[in-house]
């Protein structure tokens, strides 16, 4: 590293001037970053926040020097602790500045223990020996949490939050002066979410650390940082406190960032979200307008072209699924001659425990909790994918598991339930056109027969997208846009009932507003009934009627949306609201 002259004040810790990097494509130059500077002062907390391909984590990976090419820096200076990291970055890596990405499982090496893995980081930046080392690594482990004895298990022998308290230990056992954390909570519950952050704040007081948080949750900037940086299209477009940022944002982006942020308080299933409504245009603050959707005017069945005209004239009141003595265990155990030659006994997982509910037709009812609480098991048997140890779901009075149930009548229940997975990468053929995908429901229901491009185009148009995006594939989509070809394939079999299992958890909050808005569109139109899964309360409170809380497989309170979020009746309850983070 070259010595830069002395122009940083005595308590800055970083300083990003100008930085530009791009990425030379077939025909064009891509500026993912334009011309961004800040600065990071030696224990604070500076987030940046921006929605996808903001340039968020190209910023932080310009800083720690993990830009593959054929990206480069093309303009700037980043200069740590006075000196001019340069093509240096290298050198810094680990010792001087730490990194916490957001899946975890990227960060640890799944054939190495995660003890072993943390001496082998201490080893490589100090000269100490396997004993000074390994103490080392138990004392960065009960820093964040983590029992020492845990140190000679694997990283699949953690739950999500243990083992980003992991990466955490990781990144702290050099002992950097800057860690640079890119979504470390995206995917965790709110109670989980809510110690890691408390963990990294920790860290700043303790070691007077500084602390980059790159997110595009408003709560989390909101309840973690100092300062806030917002990023849109490459461009930084404000910074400042991060009270003034909420309170007082000056640029439209921000303004619409905050505005469509869904919170607890402000929450109501039978309103729809405040989205973005952007046009083509630079960023200016002509750019952004705000759209909200009036709901009170509810669309009758009468245009719903799914309904037949007995149904849309017939008004039921019985609901229409019912969960009755829901329990499910799970044999963990051992093989039977293992069992025996080491005198083990049998282990028995009981992943939900005689829960009952019902859903009104047309309405949404929410299940929260925190992983391993029993949702996505639930989720699994309301939609037949997984039948109950005891008890049973019925769907119009009709029992799931019904083993005398002939073949047509099981291929009308499959026809009337569907599921939207979590992740629309996992869940779309990524080999298929957008097309094939959605006529695949129809082939197999025996639907639209002799219209099937037509149907296509209806289905893609219905969530949002045109007829040209049949030819495409789903990679060629952002991640909302595959959330709607999602939608859509669920709704291609003309289902009556529809499972949410954290449809909107890893897309940010303008898209997640987008998508939330979709779904509560189609519940009007179609006469859709939800059952959504999610540990995410501020968007339970703007879908949801009802909400049941799940505790470690047992439902310990039930109850209206509202009434429920405002005077919670278990301890339980009002730690997951408490842990919420707010703006």
């Amino acid at each position: 590293m070259s010595a830069h002259p002395n122009t940083m004040p005595d308590n800055t810790l970083l300083e990003v001037r100008n930085l530009s990097v791009e990425f030379p494509l077939r025909h064009e130059l891509l500026r993912v970053v334009d011309n961004v500077s800040f600065n990071v002062e030696r224990g604070e907390i500076l987030g940046i926040v921006g929605e996808s391909g903001a340039g968020k984590s190209m910023t932080g990976s310009a800083i720690i020097g993990l830009i593959d090419p054929p990206g480069r820096i093309a303009t700037g200076e980043i200069v740590f602790d006075g000196e001019s990291i340069g093509q240096d970055a290298m050198r810094l890596r680990g010792k001087h500045i730490g990194m916490v990405f957001q899946d975890p499982l990227t960060s640890l090496n799944p054939l190495q223990k995660v003890g072993d893995q943390i001496i082998e980081t201490i080893r490589t930046h100090y000269s100490v020996g396997q004993s000074e080392a390994k103490k080392r690594m138990e004392a960065a482990l009960e820093e964040v949490g983590l029992d020492s004895t845990r140190a000679k298990a694997y990283p699949h022998e953690f739950s999500g939050g243990m083992r980003q308290r992991a990466v955490i230990a990781l990144a702290l056992c050099a002992e950097p002066s800057l860690i640079i954390a890119d979504e470390p909570t995206t995917a965790l519950d709110v109670s989980i979410q809510a110690q890691v952050l408390d963990l990294l704040k920790r860290v700043c007081n303790d070691r007077g650390a500084s602390v980059i948080l790159i997110t595009h949750d408003m709560g989390v900037i909101s309840e973690t940082t100092d300062r806030v940086a917002v990023l849109y299209q490459g461009k930084l477009v404000e910074i400042g406190t991060t009270r003034d940022i909420i309170e007082r944002p000056q640029h439209a982006y921000t303004k619409a960032l905050i505005a469509c942020t869904p919170t607890i308080e402000g929450g109501s299933f039978d309103r729809d979200l405040v989205q973005i409504d952007r046009s083509d245009g630079d960023g200016s603050d002509n750019e952004f307008r705000l759209r909200e959707i009036n709901d009170q005017k509810q669309s009758d069945n009468t245009s719903n072209p799914l309904l037949s005209n007995t149904e849309q004239n017939k008004a039921p009141t019985a609901p229409l699924l019912v969960a009755t003595g829901l329990s499910r265990q799970f044999d963990l155990s051992d093989p039977w001659i293992v069992r025996m030659l080491s005198f083990r006994r049998k282990r028995i997982l009981h992943a939900v425990k005689d829960v009952s509910f019902t859903i009104e037709r047309g309405a949404t009812y929410a299940l929260v909790g925190e992983s391993g609480s029993g949702k996505s098991t639930i989720a699994r048997m309301a939609v037949g994918l997984l039948a109950p140890s005891e008890g049973n779901v019925t769907i119009d009075g009709v029992d799931l598991n019904d083993p005398n149930l002939d073949q047509r009548d099981r291929q009308s229940l499959r026809r009337r339930v569907q599921m939207v997975f979590q992740s629309p990468f996992a869940s779309l053929n990524p080999r298929w056109r957008v097309g094939a995908i959605l006529a695949e429901p129809l082939h197999a229901f025996g639907l639209a027969q002799g219209r099937e491009n037509q149907r296509v185009t209806e289905l893609l148009e219905q969530v949002g997208l045109s007829a040209s995006d049949a030819k495409r594939y789903p990679h060629e989509f952002s991640g909302g846009q595959r959330q709607r070809i999602s939608i859509a394939r669920a709704l291609a079999s003309e289902p009556e009932f529809i499972i949410c299992d954290e449809p909107t958890s890893a897309l940010d909050v303008s898209v997640q507003a987008q998508v939330l808005n979709l779904l509560k569109q189609l519940q009007r139109e179609l006469g859709l009934t939800y059952l959504f899964i999610t540990h995410d309360l501020a968007v339970v409170a703007t879908m949801a009627k009802q909400i049941g809380v799940l505790q470690a497989g047992t439902l310990v309170e039930e109850g209206e949306s509202q009434e429920l979020l405002n005077n919670p009746k278990t301890e339980y309850t009002r730690m997951l609201i408490d842990a919420a983070p707010r703006l």
